[in-house]
């Protein structure tokens, strides 16, 4: 015989109870545990992008600095390269932010055939005088290469967000200057380069605020320094990072020559 019982009402309520969801205070506190979770993951995110873009940023400004210093030396060490000592090559133009140089690379020993390399700061409007970049404006270091027979490229960018080029130029070893002579243009042994690169990564919650001095205003690297000293370059106030360059490169050709001066 089966028996049956029966399930009174104290099993429906724990069943009732088993059942039922969560009330509105529970609800509530997942939700913010949720969102404080979510807004954690997120901040997180953000740092670690913010991180990777400043890095990758100013690894790529050092690998511009590098590339223009590297074409810079090696194009001007070949200034007055002469081995026929008949075509005299040496420096063309020797301004503050523009210098051309020349060279005899193929030994015809015919001034009128030589080589010729000219750098400038360059925005996309053309060639800055005055080396200095105007504010909200890309700017890059460029090169111009012309050929033997006199076939030039025009001024290519070598190296990109340069906001500032200057050239100082050593004469025989004796006085620095940004505006050599004709004559003194014969006898330039070295070149200083300051470059002033910039990061293409805006930077929050940072401001740029210092001065940048290049050689003509520095006065330990430039001793001998004639003419106006700068200023400096800056403040510029905004959120970019920024990396002065300055090198030196000795003109080994300059003086080579014995029939230079004539």
């Amino acid at each position: 015989m089966v028996t049956i019982k029966y399930a009174g009402p104290q099993n429906c309520a724990r069943r009732a109870d088993n059942q039922r969801g969560l009330t509105l205070v529970e609800a509530m506190i997942a939700m913010t545990i949720f969102v404080l979770v979510v807004a954690g993951i997120y901040t997180t995110f953000t740092l670690q992008q913010e991180s990777y873009l400043q890095t990758e940023s100013h690894v790529t400004m050092v690998q511009e600095a590098r590339a223009a210093q590297f074409f810079l030396a090696r194009d001007v060490k070949m200034a007055g390269y002469d081995p026929t000592t008949y075509a005299r090559t040496g420096f063309v133009l020797s301004n503050e932010a523009e210098v051309e140089i020349s060279m005899d690379i193929a030994a015809n020993g015919d001034k009128n055939n030589v080589e010729s390399t000219r750098f400038a700061l360059t925005d996309d409007d053309g060639m800055l005088e005055d080396g200095i970049c105007p504010d909200g404006v890309t700017c890059r270091l460029s090169r111009e290469w012309c050929s033997e027979d006199g076939t030039c490229g025009g001024l290519q960018p070598i190296a990109e967000n340069v906001e500032a080029l200057e050239f100082c130029y050593i004469i025989a070893n004796t006085r620095v200057t940004k505006t050599p002579t004709a004559i003194e243009r014969l006898r330039i042994t070295s070149v200083f380069v300051s470059l002033l690169m910039r990061q293409t990564f805006r930077t929050q919650h940072y401001e740029n605020t210092d001065t940048y001095m290049p050689a003509s205003g520095n006065e330990e690297l430039t001793p001998l320094f004639t003419g106006n000293r700068s200023d400096g370059w800056g403040p510029f106030d905004d959120p970019y990072h920024r990396k002065l360059v300055i090198f030196e490169v000795k003109a080994r050709n300059i003086g080579m020559n014995p029939y230079l001066d004539l």
